[in-house]
């Protein structure tokens, strides 16, 4: 049996985007890729993607282009989706029905596609309090969204049967508000590989 394909498909939480603006050299990716040994792990972040909300930049809408960026995959065993934050922005989902919309209407599209097998669906981490401070395209509504994203992810995911994890169970915002820090990374990536490890079996480098 080869390796299996795992593809994170994510925002700038997926790249690596540190809160100081450079690139963590340790990702959740990474991570996981060392401790899933049976399988080749895939990073497709995109600083500044949304759901379906138009970010007035080329190729930051999932729904838009998520269909070409997994076509480069000829066979996905796993996408894990981590999608969400940018959302909250001010001009995006302002409340929770568009939330749930977002998220819900690129999980349609992804169901049409015929090389993707399983997905899990992760709600992301938790905004600070005083994001609109930090960073302007955010409110207060932003954070108070973010606190029961969850909820609305695990409807989602429960609706399209799909496996859920709840990324703020693990990891936290640093000092910009929205940007992981590097503790979260590595506490995301083993969280995931414990989760992967029950419900679906896998070999691990443990």
């Amino acid at each position: 049996m080869g390796k299996l394909n795992i593809v994170l498909y994510g925002d700038s939480n997926t790249y690596g985007l540190n809160p100081n603006g450079s690139r963590y050299k340790i990702r959740y990716s990474n991570v996981l890729n060392k401790l899933l040994i049976n399988s080749n792990v895939y990073e497709e972040g995109e600083v500044g993607r949304t759901t379906i909300y138009n970010d007035k930049r080329e190729g930051k809408v999932a729904i838009e282009t998520i269909e070409k960026d997994l076509s480069k995959y000829k066979y996905i065993d796993l996408l894990i989706i981590m999608l969400g934050t940018n959302d909250y922005k001010i001009n995006n989902a302002k409340n929770v029905i568009e939330l749930e919309n977002g998220i819900n209407l690129l999980i349609n599209k992804i169901k049409t596609f015929n090389n993707v097998n399983k997905i899990i669906l992760i709600s992301p981490i938790l905004l600070s309090k005083n994001i609109e401070y930090l960073d302007k395209e955010f409110n207060y509504n932003s954070y108070k969204i973010s606190e029961v994203a969850s909820d609305i992810y695990l409807k989602v995911a429960r609706k399209n049967n799909l496996l859920f994890y709840d990324a703020k169970d693990v990891a936290y915002a640093g000092s910009d508000g929205e940007h992981f820090t590097k503790e979260s990374h590595i506490s995301l990536g083993i969280g995931l590989a414990k989760f992967i490890k029950n419900y679906l079996n896998y070999t691990f480098n443990f």
